[in-house]
């Protein structure tokens, strides 16, 4: 932060300098010190009230968390008007305690009266985040959202992400990008540059076998190429390395790229951390069965369609565990109660 520090030590010490001037210059008539002086004190209390660029880094200052919603929508062109946020992972990061939370929740979670999932088509962004913010007790500041081919061209633009797969699996019923057929793909565990059409596939499958078929298994790949591409950015293959900071968001907001709420300032701020990335623990949360149920379809239940919902009233025993994981105070609970719950499905 110290480079930050700069920016309000310089024109301080410009200042004092200039007093110095001033006073020697009027030394012998103390009237005309007067306004000087005045005006001195005035250009301090700005600099003082100086305001952030980035909201981010306001939040920092007032030591709380930096959250940012990141959105992947099952849209195949940029004509294409109706889509879901089938992918939806809040990054979530205490500069206090130097930890990174990436969360994922079930597409199929019922909140503001519709599966999650489809809230951003039907109400915009604000509905959305009224969801997350329910749903986490954090506050959200914004977002990125990206298609698949979105997707595809950031992972080929850092030269391909290099993922440890953590265990071999195959999917023979993976729907082509259109989802107008079928592939087999198959992933063998170990290291594996994978480039963007690779690295979607990884990111979609569902079905695969040797336990990951679930939307649960998904969400964590997906936190893993997450991780893999912060490590991607910085490879010399890069077409963004060395980092010019406005090349780069200019390239990622382009009409036919992605769209982001954040500034430039704010991407600039963040971007600042980079260096010190080595410093920061990541965790990967994935809210499952020990905080939501399938409470059963119509008419046995009042919903006609496959949902999830909260076995805590207000989401409170996941406020609070996502909270104590940003603080590093988290302990394992609730086993007994997630396989207790009624008509309880696997994820």
């Amino acid at each position: 932060m110290f480079k930050k520090a700069l920016i309000f030590i310089i024109p301080l010490f410009l200042i004092i300098i200039l007093a110095g001037v001033v006073v020697y210059k009027n030394n012998r008539n103390p009237k005309t010190l007067v306004e000087p002086i005045k005006k001195i004190e005035d250009a301090l209390v700005d600099v003082i009230k100086k305001e952030p660029n980035s909201a981010f880094e306001k939040l920092t200052n007032e030591k709380e968390n930096i959250n940012v919603i990141l959105l992947g929508i099952d849209r195949r062109s940029k004509q294409q008007t109706g889509f879901n946020t089938d992918i939806m992972i809040l990054l979530s990061a205490n500069p206090n305690t130097n930890r990174v939370l990436l969360t994922s929740v079930p597409r199929d979670l019922w909140v503001n009266g519709n599966k999650i999932n489809a809230l951003y088509t039907i109400g915009g962004w604000n509905l959305l985040k009224d969801a997350f913010e329910q749903i986490t007790g954090q506050i959200v500041s914004g977002y990125i959202r990206c298609d698949f081919e979105d997707f595809k061209w950031i992972v080929d633009a850092f030269g391909g992400v290099p993922i440890n797969v953590e265990k071999t699996f195959t999917d023979h019923t993976f729907p082509n990008d259109a989802d107008t057929g079928i592939l087999t793909v198959t992933f063998n565990q170990g290291l594996e540059k994978m480039d963007g059409q690779r690295a979607l596939t990884f990111a979609r499958s569902r079905k695969g076998n040797n336990g990951e078929g679930s939307d649960l298994m998904r969400a964590k790949r997906q936190h893993l190429l997450l991780q893999g591409m912060v490590q991607a950015i910085s490879q010399p293959e890069s077409i963004f390395w060395p980092m010019d900071m406005d090349k780069f968001y200019s390239a990622i907001i382009a009409v036919d790229k992605m769209y982001t709420t954040l500034t430039l300032e704010d991407v600039t701020y963040l971007w600042d951390f980079y260096k010190d990335r080595e410093q920061y623990s990541v965790e990967s949360f994935v809210v499952g069965n020990e905080y939501v149920y399938h409470p059963g379809m119509y008419p046995q239940s009042e919903y006609h369609a496959w949902v999830f919902i909260a076995r805590e009233s207000g989401f409170a025993n996941l406020h609070a565990d996502i909270k104590a994981k940003l603080e590093g105070t988290f302990t394992e609970k609730y086993v007994e109660s997630a396989q207790s719950a009624p008509n309880q499905k696997p994820l």
